[in-house]
Order: C-alpha cells, then sequence, then structure tokens
C-alpha cells in the first residue's frame, strides 16, 4: 500500500513539474492566457486551455492563428464581476429567507436558484461558443494533437485513480 502512495505521488509530482515545464517550453509560442475570471475549472470546461479547449498551449500555432486566437479571447470576455455580484447577493437573499422567523418561501428561494442557474448556463453557452470558435482555427492535425494529450491525460488519471483506489472490503473478497 506504501509503494503504491509513493509511486501515485512520483506520478503526480512528474505530471505537475511536466506541465509546468510545458508552459515555460512553450511560452513563446503559448496562446495568450485565458481573461482573468475565467471558468472556475482549470482554466474552463476541459482544462487547462480554457474555454473547452484544453492543451491549447500543446500546440504550434501559426502567427495568422495566434492572431485569430487573440481576437476571439478578447471578444469572448464577459464582465465576470459584475454576474459574480449579482450571484452573491442572490445568495444573500436566500440566507436573508432562511433566517426569517416562520414559514420559509420556498418559491422565492426556488425563484433565486433559477436566476443563479441562468447566470452560470450564461456563461457555460459563453464558453462553448469561444470553445467552437478557437476550434474552428485549428487544423486537423491541431485537433488531433489535442485529443492524443487528452487521451493520455485520462489515461494517467485512470492509472492514478487506480493506484490509490482503497483495498476491497474483507467480505467481498469472500
Amino acid at each position: 500500500m506504501m509503494k503504491k502512495m509513493i509511486l501515485a505521488a512520483t506520478i503526480v509530482g512528474g505530471m505537475a513539474a511536466g506541465f509546468s515545464g510545458q508552459a515555460v517550453a512553450a511560452h513563446h509560442h503559448a496562446p495568450p492566457p485565458p481573461p482573468p475570471g475565467g471558468c472556475g475549472m482549470m482554466g474552463g470546461p476541459g482544462g487547462p486551455g480554457g474555454f473547452g479547449m484544453p492543451f491549447l498551449g500543446n500546440v504550434q500555432l501559426t502567427a495568422a492563428q495566434h492572431k485569430k486566437l487573440k481576437a476571439i479571447l478578447q471578444d469572448s470576455h464577459p464582465d465576470f464581476r459584475a454576474d459574480m455580484e449579482k450571484e452573491h447577493q442572490l445568495h444573500k437573499q436566500i440566507q436573508d429567507l432562511l433566517v426569517v422567523p416562520g414559514k420559509v418561501d420556498e418559491a422565492q428561494i426556488v425563484s433565486l436558484q433559477q436566476q443563479i442557474t441562468a447566470i452560470h448556463q450564461q456563461h457555460e453557452a459563453g464558453r462553448l461558443q469561444t470553445a467552437i470558435r478557437i476550434h474552428d482555427i485549428l487544423t486537423t492535425d491541431q485537433l488531433n494533437q489535442i485529443r492524443d494529450t487528452q487521451d493520455k491525460v485520462a489515461s494517467l488519471h485512470e492509472q492514478l485513480r487506480a493506484l490509490t483506489a482503497l483495498p476491497a472490503p474483507e467480505d467481498a473478497k469472500k
């Protein structure tokens, strides 16, 4: 068990070092970083690279592609601060409703939850549209390179899960 934990830690450390090394090596060829306030998940849906295009930094882009990518990312920069403030106010309203004596106004809480969900859906739709626009500037070879990297990372994650999984209970072994 200890060997598995050490191996898992080594793999994770190696992956982290590899990814940071790739970022340094690709510094001159990497696309500009996603806008601040990004997506909340390591750069967006799908992981690093943002806007649903993980591992974009691992792909060599032409000067024309860099220019188009920069334009796409600049166009796709919504006002996250205003939305975050609105969401914060909606959460505060829910909290206020939950501390009022008497029966909780569940219909009002549901309405506030729906407003929060609508904000999230708008952000997700925007991220997906940006990912589609980025996809459209990439060549087939570049998309295949991204997919290959995704497959390798997924395989590594599966290996990590297998290595760090809890042992089966004694009852299951019988």
